[in-house]
């Protein structure tokens, strides 16, 4: 059966309005990123960088860190790490979000934050990595990280 040209036309006009609906959709979701972002880096990263430089770990554990993490990570150790890490750094000071980046799984419906911050330490500043996601129901940080060779993100407690 040989298609006509008309039927191309149709195929093709199909197409294209398949594609704005996926295109619209999509840009939809990232207007609403900025405000996430901004959400999250106001209220669970600004009460994590206060309470780790204020010394309380324990309540930063059990505050701000997904479920996942404080299952794998327990509270003692957690605070013991924060403890050597204050001890060779200082105390962390402040956090300055300098680039986020926002991911969704379609399956879960997770949302995924990769927030780069310029975290302050007495007399320096450097580059490091927070990673946030929904899981839980709120925006929890997952891990904090270093960007290693090759643009790949190894763990280190800040």
């Amino acid at each position: 059966m040989k298609g006509t040209p008309s039927s191309g036309l149709w195929v093709l006009l199909l197409l294209v309005a398949v594609g704005a609906v996926v295109f619209r959709l999509a840009r939809r979701g990232t207007v609403s990123d900025d405000a996430i972002v901004r959400d999250a880096d106001r209220t669970v990263v600004a009460e994590y960088v206060r309470l780790v430089g204020e010394g309380k770990y324990a309540e930063a554990w059990e505050r701000c860190l997904t479920k996942s993490y404080r299952d794998e990570v327990p509270r003692e150790k957690f605070v013991a790490a924060h403890e050597k890490r204050r001890a060779e750094t200082g105390a962390l000071a402040g956090a300055k979000l300098l680039r986020p980046r926002v991911s969704r799984n379609l399956f879960t419906r997770t949302r995924t934050l990769h927030l780069l911050y310029e975290l302050s330490y007495s007399g320096k500043s450097v580059p490091e990595y927070a990673v946030l996601n929904d899981a839980d129901g709120a925006f929890r940080i997952e891990g904090t990280y270093h960007e290693a060779a090759g643009e790949t993100l190894d763990f280190l407690l800040w």
